[in-house]
C-alpha cells in the first residue's frame, strides 16, 4: 500500500478491470480521509519537488506529481480549463477530490461520446472518490480551483510538459489550497 494514500484507494486500484464490476471496499465508508492525506501531500512537496518536467498537461488538466516512494503513480491534477474533456483511461485510476468539483460523464460508445449523451453522469465534491477502469469511455470537467489526487498504476504518457514557471505557479496554487483546507479538516477532525 501507498503510504500517502488512505487505505480504500489501494482496494479500488486493485479492483478488476471489467468496468461493471463494482469491488468490495471492505473498509468503513472512506471518510475523514482528507485532513491526513493533505497533511502528507504538503510534506512530501516539502521533502522533494519534482522536475518540472514531469509536470504534464492533458486532458484539460495539469497533473503535478507527488513524489512517493511506492507505487501507485501520484498527481496532484488541476483543471487547465472548463469545459468536459475526454479522458482515455489506460491504466485503473482513483480520483480523490481535494477541493472544488469534478464532473464525471461515462459513456457506452463512442458515438455517444460525440453526440454529448453519457450513459452515468455525476459531479464529485471534496473528499469523493471515484475510480475508472482502463477502456473506459469518458470526459470530466474539473472547477477552476478544484484540486484532485490522482492515483495510477502507470504514469501518464502523450501529454504535453509543462514549463518550469507554469509549473511553478500551479505549484503554488496547489499548495494554497492544501494550507488553506479549515484547520477543523486538515487536522482531521471533520
Amino acid at each position: 500500500m501507498n503510504a500517502l494514500l488512505p487505505a480504500f484507494a489501494d482496494q479500488l486500484l486493485k479492483q478488476s478491470r471489467d468496468p461493471a464490476e463494482i469491488p468490495a471496499v471492505s473498509l468503513p465508508a472512506p471518510t475523514n480521509w482528507l485532513a491526513p492525506l493533505a497533511a502528507r501531500i504538503l510534506s512530501a512537496l516539502a521533502i522533494g519537488t519534482p522536475r518540472p518536467a514531469c509536470a504534464l498537461l492533458a486532458h484539460g488538466c495539469a497533473y503535478l506529481p507527488i513524489p512517493s516512494p511506492d507505487d501507485p503513480v501520484l498527481y496532484l491534477r488541476m483543471a487547465a480549463q472548463s469545459v468536459m474533456t475526454p479522458w482515455p483511461v489506460d491504466a485503473p485510476t482513483v480520483v480523490l477530490t481535494v477541493a472544488g468539483t469534478v464532473a464525471l460523464e461515462v459513456y457506452q460508445e463512442p458515438g455517444g461520446m460525440q453526440a454529448g449523451r453519457p450513459q452515468y453522469a455525476r459531479s464529485f465534491g471534496a473528499e469523493q472518490v471515484f475510480a475508472v477502469h482502463p477502456g473506459t469511455l469518458c470526459a470530466t470537467r474539473s472547477s477552476i480551483g478544484g484540486v484532485q489526487v490522482l492515483a495510477t498504476s502507470r504514469a501518464l504518457a502523450g501529454a504535453e510538459e509543462l514549463a518550469g514557471d507554469e509549473y511553478a505557479a500551479l505549484a503554488r496554487r496547489a499548495r494554497r489550497v492544501l494550507e488553506s483546507l479549515p484547520s477543523t479538516v486538515r487536522e482531521g477532525r471533520c
